[in-house]
């Protein structure tokens, strides 16, 4: 692990800075061999956390930019080796090149997420921390960024150590009583271990409810637009999502499958789903596209129905109003102000007691403000420890599973083996999700997910 890694650690080139990151124990000497200070200062002479100018070069000696340079001093750096990184110009001419003189001087091409993997590694960050970086560089919303920088300051880490402790501890009460009977420790108190247990698994659920918080703000709000065929289905989506996504036309039956935007609201992230008109199909393509209808409606989280308010209502509407679940939010869109709305359309829909009701012009705009502000209000709250990774929530689920049982055993006064084993095991699932006891293939399913350079 020692080998001297190296990646390029900025954003798309060209751009106005690239970055080139190194580490590894013999990092210091790589970097003396591309770059030479202005102040002549070897790599280990310089002061640490501080920039320096100085001559970046080529593999065959020759300048290729002149740059800033840092060094990062083990164990204080990201992944607790000795660091460094090069600023220079970004180009990706002068990026491959700087790589290629650090590779020829020693270093090798880092692997997707391997300066993440040696700070997890190095105990600088755990599993959980890990996640969470990843989720912040492939964060698209506000919410979701925020979500995870909680996540990295080590807030799911404390939570999980936390309860961890509580097991430890009780596992470590029973033992220290049995293993040292002649010694004056508290008896060991199955009730107790039962009323422990209960709160452990009460909030293990209870972080575990809300993965489906954390998965909407790190995922996205999946938000279906039905309605029959040319109530304006398309026009609001792109009304929604500001520009011309989907065919519009007078045509019946334009829309075949269903196409997603991502927009963002109040800085978080929704998934606008447009559906194909609901109605009796004229061909296997249009079935095929009304099913998934049928199938985005029913595994969305909210559903706008549409309908076209200058005509009255016909079976199709009604159809596609019967779509709408009722454990999920839902709201009518009376569109096609702009042409006249008509007040029978109006009323039935009201005679319906449809709890939201937004009358809209998609092809003007007119009324979409209070629609997006029906949006917004679905947007789930981030407060709490939020879990957004589906391994933390199913370790959690299994931690709880485990603490119940043991609460159980210990209740009807079974043998201790039954206690011990599924307590264990809830110690055991809490470790896998921090990092303390899961296996390397699962610590490498998660870095996998990294870019190079991170």
């Amino acid at each position: 692990m020692n080998k001297v890694i190296v990646a390029p650690s900025g954003g798309g080139l060209p751009a106005a800075i690239g970055i080139v990151r190194l580490s590894g124990a013999d990092t210091f000497s790589v970097l003396d061999r591309i770059f030479k200070a202005k102040c002549r200062k070897n790599a280990a002479g310089r002061q640490k956390n501080r920039l320096y100018y100085g001559t970046l070069l080529a593999q065959n000696g020759k300048t290729l930019d002149l740059c800033m340079a840092v060094c990062f001093h083990a164990p204080n750096s990201y992944t607790g080796e000795d660091m460094a990184e090069l600023y220079c110009h970004g180009s990706s001419a002068v990026v491959s090149a700087a790589i290629d003189s650090a590779i020829d001087a020693g270093a090798r091409f880092a692997e997707p997420g391997e300066f993440t993997r040696r700070a997890f590694l190095n105990g600088k960050l755990d599993l959980t921390q890990a996640e969470a970086t990843a989720d912040l560089i492939h964060s698209t919303s506000l919410l979701a960024a925020q979500a995870a920088a909680s996540q990295l300051s080590g807030s799911v880490r404390g939570e999980i150590t936390r309860l961890r402790g509580q097991l430890s501890g009780l596992l470590a009460h029973f033992y220290a009583v049995c293993d040292y009977s002649d010694e004056d420790i508290e008896p060991f108190e199955y009730q107790n271990a039962a009323d422990t247990l209960q709160d452990v698994a009460l909030r293990l659920r209870a972080l575990k409810d809300g993965y489906e918080r954390g998965s909407a703000i790190k995922n996205g709000i999946p938000v279906a637009v039905i309605g029959r065929p040319n109530a304006g289905k398309s026009s609001l989506f792109n009304a929604l999502a500001g520009f011309d996504r989907a065919i519009v036309t007078s045509e019946a039956g334009t829309t075949r499958d269903v196409i997603e935007e991502q927009i963002n609201l109040s800085g978080a992230l929704f998934r606008l789903l447009d559906t194909a008109g609901i109605r009796q199909a004229e061909g296997l393509a249009e079935s095929m596209g009304i099913e998934r209808s049928r199938s985005a409606a029913k595994d969305a989280k909210a559903v706008i129905c549409v309908f076209d308010g200058s005509q009255t209502l016909t079976e199709e509407d009604y159809d596609a109003l019967s779509l709408v679940p009722e454990n999920i939010p839902g709201c009518a869109v009376i569109n096609k102000l702009d042409l006249g709305i008509n007040s029978e359309t109006e009323q039935k829909l009201k005679e319906l007691n449809i709890a939201n009701i937004f009358t809209i012009s998609a092809k003007t705009g007119e009324g979409l403000e209070a629609l997006t502000k029906w949006l917004t209000e679905l947007i789930p709250s981030a407060e709490g420890v939020l879990i957004t990774s589906p391994r933390q929530a199913s370790l959690l689920s299994s931690a709880a599973d485990a603490c119940a049982l043991a609460r159980q055993s210990a209740l009807e006064g079974l043998t201790a083996d039954a206690f011990l084993s599924d307590a264990e095991r809830a110690l055991n699932d809490l470790g896998k999700i921090t990092g303390d006891t899961a296996q390397a293939d699962i610590a490498g399913e998660i870095f996998s997910r990294f870019c190079v350079g991170k």
